[in-house]
């Protein structure tokens, strides 16, 4: 009897240390260009420095051609983009998306986390997902490794896997077709992915998902893929032909499921 009842503490004790922590601070791993702290108490702005800790409920503001990475003490990544404000929640593992765009990866078995914005909300687990916001407020999400579950202000879900995307409308209420998208094409232009120093911790899986995307390509299993303007919309892209990924023009989603022909913009 001792010995089953210390086997059912430990089990317990067990359970309740792998929990998943709160996702609440990060510290600051690199910063590039403007970068600033809001105080959530006092409105006042302070210039991000490498290495500080960033807490709920205060902001996290960027400026043009900025962008910043910060670490939590589980290794959950948080890229920001530029022309982007952001804040962690003050409990659970959630981040508000207030404008601009962010890269988010926890490592498996950490808790996940979810981004959100308006009414809408998109949760991983051991994913490597990119959200934005359009000119318009709609929502994007697209899914680089893993899946993500998307939820609408009404509560309706859908599950997104690697090498797909969808738009939610700006009240949370409706949203796009689910789309496919190049993974490799995109995270080759992408300042979330090539914009720092050090290679994103979750490349190997985004690779693995990769291979697992040309191998359907090759057997005609993949597609059809969406253009490539839709899929840098409201991202920091370089190197390319401004007809391919033009970040200024409005949302051509309906909300109907059906994507429009643009008028593709002169570079």
């Amino acid at each position: 009897m001792r010995f089953l009842l210390f086997s059912l503490l430990t089990c317990v004790s067990l359970t309740v240390s792998a929990a998943p922590v709160a996702l609440t601070e990060s510290t600051f791993t690199e910063i590039v260009n403007d970068v600033n702290v809001v105080a959530a108490a006092t409105k006042t702005a302070t210039r991000a420095q490498t290495n500080q800790l960033f807490k709920a409920p205060d902001l996290v503001r960027t400026g043009p051609a900025s962008r910043v990475e910060l670490t939590a003490s589980d290794k959950t990544i948080t890229r920001i983009g530029a022309n982007t404000i952001f804040s962690f929640e003050p409990s659970g593992r959630s981040i508000y998306l207030e404008k601009g765009s962010i890269l988010f990866h926890a490592p498996a078995g950490q808790g996940g986390g979810s981004i959100k914005h308006g009414g809408a909300t998109a949760a991983v687990l051991g994913t490597t997902i990119v959200c934005s916001i359009l000119l318009d407020g709609a929502f994007k999400t697209l899914v680089l490794e893993g899946e993500c579950v998307v939820t609408l202000r009404n509560g309706d879900a859908v599950t997104l896997h690697a090498g797909q995307m969808i738009i939610i409308a700006a009240d949370g209420e409706s949203h796009s077709e689910v789309m496919n998208f190049n993974i490799q094409q995109l995270i080759a232009h992408m300042l979330l992915i090539q914009g720092f120093s050090n290679p994103l911790s979750s490349m190997p899986l985004i690779t693995d998902a990769i291979q697992q995307q040309l191998g359907d390509i090759a057997s005609g299993a993949a597609g059809p893929f969406t253009i490539q303007l839709v899929v840098g919309q409201g991202l920091d892209i370089f190197g390319t032909n401004p007809s391919d990924f033009h970040l200024e023009v409005p949302s051509f989603i309906n909300f109907t499921g059906q994507p429009m022909s643009p008028t593709i913009p002169s570079p």
